[in-house]
Formats: structure tokens, C-alpha cells, sequence
């Protein structure tokens, strides 16, 4: 298939900052949960050359734990004070977070190590503890901090949420799918919640139910302003392997409207493009998205789609000039 293999499965790679998973841009905070903001434009650079960064302080990760870590910033809805009962940990928990949103992680690590030491059952720094070990692929402390947390306080949603996210970060789809069910019985109207059951269900083959939860993930963003692009081309990309183009087109033309200057609704309009047989469009298409920086689809998926776009039109010439640069896209890769 055009642009490498669809599946969520597919979009879900070790190698997280080549993965097409929602998990990050999906779950990026909104005006509603500004509480764990945005990671600034350089975090990844702020950190030194020598990979002493959080991670790598805490656990011998390498410097790529940074693009685990602004990979792992989706994860909003936080507790807040008001959320949280009177505990001696709290102010330590604050400043855990505060320092998490500035990307001083080895501090954010610390601080949360203190906030527990003071109260091991503050459930809203057991939850920040696990976030910051998924950021360091630590997810066995990830779990343990989950399990505690719900052990604490069994009507967390947001645990339940973060423990069935790690499963599926895991490819533990049925327990992924058991905890993610219960989180959306917790709360009901987290938009979030089924994208990722609809996600593991797709990753399952369960195509009819990953559609109804798709859906039910684009009726509660809409209501509760959380939609955003991965949401809609979630579900565009599993109707494109359905064959229902119209309805795909669809999602994907809301998703433009969205976000007109991210690649990635560009990409999919290619690819349905090409697939409907327009290799022109998708090629005009594709040549947006390579233009673009903001999204998730990387250079290399656009030449690949472009060559196929240009190949089936009959352009040689411009097929063999994406063809080059993805020979020198993966030259870069191997130094």
C-alpha cells in the first residue's frame, strides 16, 4: 500500500519518532487541559551533546529519549489541586509538573521521587512518574506506578487511561483494550479513549468496532472541542482499506479544513488519490505535504508516495527524483 503498510500496528514502531501512532498529536493538550503544555520548540536541543539528559541520567537512555518524552506530552488532563485531596506530597507533585512541562526532566524525575517519598499513594505523581518512564521506554516502571495509582484510587479514569495506553504501546492489545474500556466507563466523554480502543481494535482485526469508536472518538472531540487531525484520519485510513472512498474522502476533507497546513491530511488525500486512480492529484497533493513540516507522516513515506504517483502517470524522470532522495534520506540515516 502506498506509503508503507496502514495497519495502527504498522504506524506503531519501536523506533517511535518514525511512528505514524497518533499517540502524541492526538492526545497534544487544548485550551481545556492546558496543564501540560505544548514542549517547547528546542527540547530536544536544549539537551547536551553528550545524551546527559533526563533519561539518560536516570535510566542510561540515549538522547533520543527527548523524542519519547515530547512524544509523551499528549498525555494531558493531569490532575489538578482541585482534583487532588490535601497531601504533604503535593507541592512536590507541582513542581515535578511544572518542571515536566519545561522539559527539565531529570528534575521533573527528582521532584516526583520526593513527592512520593512524602505521600507514596499521591496518585496525580504516580501518574506523572509513569509518564516519565514510557518517555525512557522504562514501561515496567510505567506499569508499577499505573497499578499503584489505581490500587489508590480505582475511580481514576485518567489512570486507567495511562494503563491502557501502556499496554498498547506494548502491542498488549486485549489488555489494552480491557483497561481502555474501563477508563471509558470512568468517563465517558474523554474523546481520547476511544480512539485508542478503536486503535487496538483495528490492530486486531476488528474493523466494524474500530469504526464505531473512531466515530464515537469524532462525536465527543467535536462536543467537547478535544477533535483534531488524528482523530479524523484515523478513521479516514481504515475506510480507505474498506475501499469506502466517499466516506474516507470525507474525514480527510475535515481534516484539511482542521489543519490545512499539516502534511498529514495531505498525505492521506494522496494516497486516496492514487488509489481512486488520480495519480496527478495525488502526485499535487503529495508535493504539498513534502512542502510541509508540521505533522506526523515523515519525508521519506511523501518521496516513497510521489514515486508511486509519478510512476503511474508515466513521469519517470520526477518518480527517479524522489527515488533519489530517499536513497539519500536513508544515506543521512546510516552515519
Amino acid at each position: 500500500m502506498v506509503g508503507g503498510p496502514t495497519t495502527p500496528l504498522a504506524r506503531k514502531p519501536a523506533d517511535v519518532a518514525r511512528a505514524l501512532v497518533p499517540a502524541a498529536s492526538a492526545l497534544m493538550p487544548t485550551s481545556v487541559f492546558a496543564t501540560v503544555a505544548r514542549p517547547p520548540a528546542g527540547v530536544e536541543t536544549s539537551l547536551d551533546a553528550a545524551g546527559k539528559s533526563a533519561c539518560a541520567t536516570k535510566w542510561g537512555l540515549a538522547r533520543g529519549c527527548a523524542i519519547r518524552i515530547a512524544l509523551l506530552m499528549f498525555l494531558l488532563a493531569p490532575w489538578t489541586a482541585a482534583q487532588a485531596p490535601p497531601s504533604a506530597g503535593y507541592p512536590a507533585y507541582e513542581k515535578a509538573n511544572r518542571l515536566f512541562v519545561a522539559g527539565k526532566y531529570q528534575e521533573s524525575f527528582n521532584a516526583v521521587d520526593e513527592a512520593l517519598r512524602m505521600d507514596p499513594k499521591l496518585v496525580p505523581a504516580l501518574t506523572l512518574k509513569a509518564k516519565l518512564a514510557m518517555a525512557a521506554n522504562r514501561y515496567d516502571v510505567a506499569r508499577e506506578s499505573l497499578e499503584r495509582a489505581i490500587a489508590a484510587d480505582p475511580s481514576s479514569w485518567y489512570a486507567q487511561f495511562l494503563y491502557g495506553f501502556q499496554f498498547y504501546r506494548q502491542n498488549e492489545l486485549p489488555a489494552a483494550i480491557q483497561a481502555l474500556e474501563k477508563a471509558r466507563r470512568l468517563n465517558p466523554r474523554d474523546a481520547r479513549t476511544p480512539l485508542y480502543l478503536g486503535l487496538a481494535r483495528e490492530s486486531l482485526g476488528q474493523t466494524k468496532e474500530a469504526l464505531e469508536t473512531y466515530r464515537e472518538a469524532i462525536r465527543l472531540g467535536e462536543a467537547s472541542g478535544q477533535l483534531d487531525t488524528d482523530m479524523l484520519l484515523s478513521c479516514s485510513r481504515l475506510l480507505l482499506r474498506l475501499g469506502d472512498f466517499e466516506a474516507c474522502r470525507v474525514w480527510i476533507d475535515r481534516a484539511l479544513k482542521l489543519a490545512p497546513n499539516s502534511r498529514d491530511p495531505h498525505f492521506e488525500s494522496a494516497r486516496l488519490l492514487l488509489k481512486a486512480g488520480n495519480a496527478a492529484g495525488a502526485a499535487k497533493e503529495g508535493e504539498i505535504a513534502l512542502g510541509l513540516h508540521i505533522g506526523d507522516v515523515t519525508d521519506r513515506q511523501v518521496h516513497f508516495l510521489l514515486v508511486q504517483a509519478y510512476q503511474t502517470g508515466g513521469r519517470e524522470q520526477d518518480a527517479e527524483r524522489h527515488a533519489a532522495a530517499i536513497r539519500a534520506v536513508e544515506e543521512r540515516e546510516r552515519k
